[in-house]
């Protein structure tokens, strides 16, 4: 059963660039805190985007997906993660991060530039949905915001930011495909044991979320 959704592709529209928007956010933030909640109101936004897709679609497969999106990449995951930061009170701050975020949100103005038109050139004619191009800019921005990044709750962020995008393309692009609800539960158990693991052990055994930190300690 499908609905009649008024002012669908302005909903739609306005709420892709929401998701756009929450991400320069992100490259704009040396402190981790409000880094988490902006990647949890991103997956939020996802969520709503995929659940408008269902209603306007009836394809019952993205309401599985909807709903894993907002329960594990909209509360789980940013909920370990300020558990995370209240364990690491002194890292609150990225090192060094205050000073570059200026260049930083340029960077990320000119990834969306540089995105839009590689979309428009090369990938525009296979995948005609104006949706998508904002996929695949998402994507690239959760690159960056890996690359640039030395807090590990920082770069998990750009991976959750990632791992929407990707979903949500797969949503645009094949919505009946049931594999795609599978693809996502293995995305976010592998991101549970990224959490879970990785930064746990680094908590345990180096008592800090950045590589630099271990740098200093040296010699």
């Amino acid at each position: 059963m499908t609905f009649v959704i008024p002012f669908y592709d302005e909903i739609v529209g306005f709420l892709g660039i929401s998701t756009i928007l929450t991400s320069l956010y992100m490259q704009g933030q040396s402190f981790v805190d409000p880094t988490i909640r902006a990647i949890s109101i991103q997956s939020l936004i996802i969520t709503v985007l995929i659940v408008i897709l269902f209603l306007h679609t009836g394809d019952l497969n993205l309401l599985y997906l909807a709903i894993i999106t907002g329960v594990m990449r909209g509360v789980v995951f940013p909920l370990f993660m300020r558990y995370q930061v209240r364990r690491f009170k002194h890292k609150l701050r990225e090192t060094g991060s205050s000073q570059k975020t200026p260049s930083l949100v340029l960077s990320g103005i000119i990834v969306i530039i540089i995105g839009y038109a590689m979309f428009r050139s090369v990938l525009a004619s296979y995948f005609p949905d104006p949706q998508v191009a904002i996929t695949f800019i998402l994507l690239l921005l959760g690159f960056l915001l890996i690359i640039t990044r030395k807090n590990s709750l920082t770069q998990m962020c750009g991976y959750i930011q990632e791992e929407n995008a990707i979903l949500y393309a797969g949503a645009l692009i094949a919505p009946g495909i049931q594999i795609l609800t599978e693809f996502a539960v293995v995305l976010d158990v592998f991101g549970v044991v990224v959490i879970g693991v990785i930064l746990s052990a680094q908590r345990d055994v180096f008592k800090t979320l950045e590589p630099s930190d271990l740098e200093q300690l040296s010699g």
